[in-house]
């Protein structure tokens, strides 16, 4: 039984009770100058007799009720799981003002419609209720009939229930979970709660579109064995609406200051054919168009529209607001694809997606080693020197090339001799040099290069040389161990399972189709047989004709740094018929993986950037710095934290660790982050915080519209999901079929009942009672 006072005056119970207080403390005040004279007890009982009864009086006019909760029986447990996605912003109809979307209708479902009770009206009397919300991630708890609030009849929130259908993603396993957060809450597991559990029922409310996260049907199924039932109510129609949606925007992470900003957006489109409409890109918070075409409706789902911008025209116009004494080795254009309405269109909330590229505002560094002029150093090298974003310098010696010795110091064309000179370079691409010109200061000036954050990329070759070259110098940073045996007769080049996940390897299309395309590029000829070294990870394979897998591109961190390892050297041969399309890209895209990128802001005292300039909701971002004094030298003994700043406030202080204190540089990873905007600025000990101006932007959000992707009903997964654990599918047209599936849950009731305390006599004779006692007392005392 659960118990409570309520007050059903108009009045505040605070006003009311306060009131009663002031009034009661009064009577004490007057009543003592009459007792001060009596001793004992009652030269104070009697005034605070007298000022209860005051009290009770003034009390009455708050209209205290004594709200009383039984539950008879036992209960059912239902718990609605409301689809919170995009998707449910749909109105099914051409007119989005002639149909409520489908998170209306289902809200309208359980709160109730005009003239209509809901279904949590309906069922609150014999079952605990529960409504939560999901889309990605764990479910939110929206109401609850056994909330203290509304149990206690101090609330009656169910009128104003609302559901935001925001969510970027749609996880029909997340819905799933509710039930099985509540099996865990009655005790799974234990053989006593099973009558418990055989009462629940699951009730997930969704158009069915599913595309992240575990499959819904295998965590239906087991709720079934145990006896609780998954069902499932459809919103929307089965035939898709007419659409025309931004999907996709597929562009380089990074560019040239003074280079091309070459992109496609990807647009579904459902009944349009033939109609035109306006697609263009604005930069910056004016809106200002940088790039716009007109395009015509395809009878295909997919259109793909390539774009090219002018990225120096894009900066000219920022640079208007560029904050002075900091400067800027990349500055980030944040862009927005956008569609001009279309008439017809079924939804105005696909028609937009913003992204962002940073444009880089100095050259990136490689150095090529190698020990001959072979295909692939000259393919690779063509690719980058004819990039006017990277500085390339290749050295070649050797027997056979035009330096027979290795020339070693400070100017272009001999190696680094110290670290100064090295960290010059983002990359080093190393090939097959000779043994006999390779000591051990050079492997320190190159493991030294990849900890403090270099890229390093070791292509092998038929010659063996890097075998020796790593086994007598490098063995700690090289990511393989070497097999005796070179391979040939290979058919292919398949990334792994975790190499697909890396956008190094999406060389166009889509994801589903990139193992297909790598089986389509030509093969080397040989290569290398290796196996991957412990802490290292294969992100792609070559296949032999028997099906046998040998590590083709492996990988580590080390350090602050990465180093990729390829067994062949013959990636050139993908330029057959198609030039540059597959090459360029994976070139383009391995040395971005294998880099650090730079710092992207600096002032007179410090140098700040992040991994990342965009990041998907639950990521973390690694914040880099680096301190110096008025002198230039650096300061590596400060207590350093990166601020996190969303709309001028700081929302996170993330500690920065020493990295290397003879250079002043630290790290920091901040706890993942939720969507939005924010600023990375760098507080230290020692500085005046004024005086520390840089800041790095990052955004955190989705990169893709694919909850938008189709937003017609799914009705044969919510039917599968139903039949797995055990319930029915339903339609909106006829969900309120479902209340007779969920009342046979239920063998009990709640009853409720109100004492209405200010009318009641028990109030007058409680009264009464303190003032006969005051009066009897008096008696006692001489006073009457």
């Amino acid at each position: 039984m659960l118990a409570s006072i309520r007050f059903a005056s108009d009045l505040s119970p605070w006003l009311v009770c306060t009131a009663a207080l002031i009034a009661a403390a009064l009577v004490a005040w007057l009543y003592l100058r009459e007792t001060r004279n009596i001793e004992g007890p009652l030269s104070f009982v009697l005034p605070a007799l007298r000022a209860s009864a005051v009290a009770m009086v003034i009390l009455i006019l708050a209209g205290p009720v004594w709200h009383r909760r039984v539950t008879v029986g036992t209960l059912g447990r239902v718990v609605f799981a409301i689809d919170a996605s995009q998707s449910m912003n749909v109105s099914d109809s051409e007119t989005a003002s002639a149909t409520p979307s489908r998170i209306k209708r289902a809200m309208g479902m359980l709160t109730g419609e005009a003239g209509s009770e809901g279904w949590l009206e309906t069922l609150k009397t014999t079952h605990d209720v529960d409504v939560v919300a999901f889309s990605s991630g764990e479910p939110v708890a929206v109401w609850s009939s056994t909330d203290e609030d509304y149990a206690s009849g101090e609330t009656d929130s169910i009128a104003f229930l609302s559901v935001e259908p925001d969510g970027t993603r749609t996880d029909l396993a997340s819905a799933v979970s509710a039930l099985s957060q509540h099996r865990s809450a009655v005790g799974a597991g234990n053989p006593e709660d099973s009558a418990e559990l055989t009462q629940t029922a699951l009730v997930v409310i969704s158009d069915g579109r599913d595309n992240v996260g575990k499959s819904a049907i295998d965590l239906a199924g087991p709720m079934k064995t145990i006896g609780a039932t998954v069902h499932t109510i459809g919103m929307g129609s089965e035939t898709e609406p007419t659409e025309v949606a931004i999907v996709k925007i597929d562009h380089p992470d990074s560019v040239a200051f003074d280079g091309t900003l070459a992109g496609t957006i990807v647009l579904n489109q459902f009944g349009l054919e033939g109609r035109e409409f306006n697609v263009r890109i604005e930069s910056g918070e004016g809106g200002d168009v940088v790039w716009q075409t007109v395009v015509r409706s395809t009878a295909n789902e997919k259109q793909t529209i390539p774009f090219a911008i002018d990225v120096k025209s894009v900066l000219d116009n920022m640079d208007a607001g560029s904050q002075r004494g900091v400067r800027r080795s990349t500055v980030v254009m944040d862009l927005r694809a956008g569609l001009d309405p279309v008439q017809g269109d079924g939804s105005d909330v696909n028609n937009a997606m913003s992204f962002r590229v940073a444009a880089s505002m100095r050259d990136r560094r490689m150095l090529i080693l190698d020990g001959s002029s072979r295909w692939e150093m000259r393919y690779i090298r063509n690719v980058f020197d004819r990039d006017p974003a990277w500085s390339v310098d290749t050295i070649l010696y050797g027997p056979g090339t035009d330096n027979l010795r290795l020339k070693r110091g400070i100017e272009p064309g001999e190696f680094p001799s110290n670290r100064e000179v090295m960290s010059r370079y983002d990359v080093i691409v190393l090939g097959e040099v000779p043994p006999d010109q390779f000591d051990a200061s050079d492997a320190s000036l190159i493991r030294e290069f990849v900890t403090r954050g270099g890229g390093l990329i070791v292509i092998d070759g038929r010659y063996g040389r890097v075998k020796r070259v790593a086994s007598d110098f490098l063995s700690d940073l090289v990511p393989v161990r070497f097999l005796s045996d070179v391979s040939t007769s290979i058919a292919s080049i398949s990334p792994t399972h975790l190499g697909l996940e890396q956008p190094l390897f999406n060389l166009g299309g889509e994801k589903t189709d990139l193992e297909q395309l790598w089986l389509q590029l030509p093969a080397p000829q040989s290569a290398v047989s290796v196996e991957v070294q412990e802490g290292a990870e294969s992100w792609a394979d070559i296949v032999n004709s028997e099906g046998n897998r040998s590590p083709w591109l492996v990988t580590r961190l080390f350090g602050a740094g990465r180093v990729f390892y390829v067994s062949s050297d013959q990636s050139w041969r993908w330029r057959y018929k198609v030039a540059d399309r597959f090459h360029a890209r994976f070139w383009n895209q391995l040395m971005a993986a294998s880099m650090q990128p730079p710092y992207a802001a600096s002032d007179e005292y410090v140098a700040l950037g992040t991994d990342q300039i965009e990041y998907v909701p639950g990521e973390s971002a690694v914040i880099r710095a680096r301190l110096q004094d008025t002198n230039g030298k650096p300061v590596g003994d400060a207590t350093v934290d990166a601020l996190v700043i969303a709309d001028n406030e700081v929302v996170a202080t993330v500690p920065m660790s020493i990295d290397d204190p003879a250079r002043g540089t630290y790290l920091g990873t901040t706890e993942k982050l939720a969507a939005g905007s924010y600023e990375v600025r760098i507080r230290a000990s020692g500085f005046d915080a004024s005086a520390m101006q840089a800041s790095s932007p990052i955004w955190v959000g989705t990169r893709d519209n694919v909850e938008m992707n189709r937003v017609s009903l799914n009705r044969n997964a919510l039917t599968e999901i139903a039949s797995a654990g055990g319930g029915v599918y339903l339609h909106e047209s006829s969900a309120s079929e479902i209340l007779d599936s969920l009342r046979p849950l239920s063998s009990g009731a709640i009853v409720e009942s109100d004492v209405l305390v200010w009318q009641s006599f028990y109030w007058f004779w409680a009264v009464i009672g303190v003032l006969g006692l005051e009066w009897w007392l008096r008696k006692k005392a001489g006073l009457v």
